[in-house]
């Protein structure tokens, strides 16, 4: 059987970082060091035992400096690597501040075909017990794997396989950290090294690609506004200001802001910005009231605020029909 062919982008982030120390695994960031290009994939023979892995330059910045400049050229970069004959699946290493933003960026405009695989770590490589070697294999496995072809993106973190849909980060420093709150992960590399995939995602996009963003090189402006008690209409008023056509509201409980901010967001939406009301609670569903249909304004389901930024800006590439980007969030 002929070995898999795997693209490898490595975009930076905790995984290729080095500390001061075995022990710094807080604070390596300030170093500003990180492994040589390729260092990381040399000292891993394993990987040869798992496929023909073939290394894609790509600049590398912490995922928190990414621009979303940075992920229309990913995107291109990728879409390149899938549609040849020469690649079959990619996996792409990465920050894991913002890891979950750049995978569900990807489903939407990638076609659902060849797997393509986020991965990072909670550890620098210069620390003890550091994650990203073994991440780095069971991604590359996964990536490899027939059976992870037509899930989407994929974000593979602690042995686990994550849909870029589901997935968010739940604590600072812990390697657990990755959870789907949901809808649970899509499966496990395990320990034998067996990929087992026990669930599919209900919110892919159909093969062709959600979003073409081919000619695109900039993305409509949309800001996050979290409510709080107290919270004012200023935050809203400002993002008007600085130009946003979208603006996602973090509301609390199950989408609720404050009467200033709600007067706020309805003076937004009669100036033309897409509001979408989602929660700052972490999980569970934002349903769409009367009152909020009333008032124009969209609904996030259950994507986590900056999710739902990335959905709103690219549907903004297509329209501001409040109705016509309600269907896409009830879709994507």
């Amino acid at each position: 059987m002929d070995r898999a062919r795997v693209a490898l982008i490595s975009t930076g982030g905790t995984i290729d970082s080095v500390g001061t120390s075995g022990l710094d695994l807080a604070w390596y960031t300030e170093t500003r060091k990180r492994l040589p290009d390729g260092e990381l994939v040399a000292s891993l023979g394993e990987l040869r035992e798992v496929a023909d892995l073939h290394p894609v330059p790509f600049p590398r910045v912490p995922s928190y400096a990414l621009t979303a400049g940075d992920w229309l050229t990913l995107a291109r970069t990728v879409t390149g690597l899938v549609s040849g004959d020469d690649c079959d699946g990619v996996v792409i290493t990465h920050g894991t501040n913002t890891i979950e933003e750049t995978a569900y960026f990807l489903q939407l405009v990638l076609p659902v075909g060849k797997p393509v695989v986020l991965v990072g770590a909670m550890r620098p490589s210069s620390g003890l017990g550091a994650d990203g070697p073994l991440n780095l294999v069971r991604a590359v496995q996964v990536a490899a794997s027939p059976d992870a072809r037509g899930h989407g993106v994929l974000v593979v973190m602690n042995d686990t396989i994550y849909s870029a849909r589901d997935v968010t980060k739940t604590a600072t420093f812990r390697v657990e950290t990755f959870r789907a709150p949901d809808t649970g992960p899509l499966g496990y590399a395990d320990a034998d090294g067996r990929i087992e995939f026990y669930h599919r995602s209900g919110r892919l996009p159909s093969p062709s690609p959600a979003f073409d963003v081919g000619s695109l090189d900039s993305l409509p402006r949309v800001d996050v506004v979290v409510s709080y008690v107290g919270a004012d209409g200023a935050l809203i008023e400002a993002a008007v200001a600085a130009g946003a056509r979208g603006i996602v509201s973090a509301g609390t409980g199950a989408g609720r802001t404050t009467p200033a901010e709600e007067a706020a967001l309805d003076r937004a939406v009669a100036g033309g910005v897409v509001v979408c009301q989602a929660t700052r609670v972490g999980s569970g569903r934002v349903s769409r009231s009367p009152g909020m249909c009333r008032r124009g304004l969209v609904v996030a389901d259950n994507l986590v605020p900056w999710k739902a930024r990335v959905l709103l800006s690219l549907a903004l590439t297509r329209t501001a029909d409040a109705s016509e980007v309600q269907d896409l969030f009830d879709r994507l």
